[in-house]
């Protein structure tokens, strides 16, 4: 019954903005790191969307023309800028794995001085498999989603409001019937969102109930042993993982 009650308590909760803002909170101690995350990203989304611009004056100015000099001096700039995104993007991948590598030692850092002050009781009453799942892989998962899912979160704002902008200014009218799509997008966005939640909801949890397993597995082996269960044992593991394939696949899916 502890096991029911603590994957309630785990999976049941809604994601709130106060849950983000806590979960954001571990970056403020390293904000110089996230500034120039937050800098490499912006101009790196800026070029991406400028490229589009650059390519039709590369079409409009250089080929259509045949001005051999415009082409090729529009070429020499699609060619430095390429050059300088790639610089960009190396060094915002770097801060990246250092800014999460960060996070993840202080979350895991406090846990264990947290886990010092816990009663006899909790541990009682809790797996071990969960406590190693929370400190282990859920921290991992945490500081990937606070580095990596902020990267993609405002890679896309920016260049999606960049690519705005060049449309508007290249042609207002073609541009104001692809922003028809948008509310389109924003909902179908909202409803993967709920399936999305869900399914991996249902991967960190089973990744804890493996996490379990091989824990009591290690620490009873004499007993599996003096019992003859390895083959019980191993079906039901089997169990477990195939049910971790099916929900790792259909997260991975949507």
């Amino acid at each position: 019954m502890s096991d029911v009650r603590f994957e309630e308590e785990e999976f049941s909760t809604k994601f709130t903005a106060g849950t983000l803002r806590r979960m954001l909170g571990q970056l403020k101690p390293h904000w110089k790191w996230v500034a120039l995350f937050m800098l490499l990203i912006g101009a790196v989304s800026v070029l991406d969307a400028y490229f589009t611009y650059l390519g039709k004056q590369i079409i409009d100015d250089g080929i259509v023309p045949g001005d051999k000099s415009v082409l090729t001096r529009l070429l020499m700039t699609y060619g430095v800028i390429v050059g300088i995104e790639a610089v960009l993007v190396f060094s915002f991948i770097c801060i990246t794995g250092i800014l999460g590598h960060r996070v993840q030692y202080d979350m895991r850092k406090a846990l264990f001085n947290h886990l010092q002050d816990l009663s006899f009781s909790y541990f009682d009453r809790t797996p071990v498999g969960w406590i190693m799942s929370r400190v282990t892989s859920d921290t991992e998962r945490i500081a990937e989603m606070m580095t990596w899912g902020l990267l993609d979160v405002t890679w896309s704002i920016v260049n999606i409001s960049s690519a705005l902008f060049f449309m508007l200014m290249i042609n207002l009218p073609l541009a104001l019937i692809v922003f028809t799509a948008i509310p389109i997008l924003i909902g179908v966005a909202i409803w993967f969102k709920q399936k999305i939640l869900v399914e991996y909801r249902e991967v960190r949890k089973l990744n804890s109930k493996i996490t379990g397993a091989y824990n009591e597995n290690i620490q009873g082996v004499r007993v599996v042993k003096a019992l003859a269960r390895e083959r019980e044992n191993l079906d039901e593991f089997g169990v477990l993982t195939s049910g971790m394939y099916r929900s790792s696949y259909r997260a991975a899916w949507l």
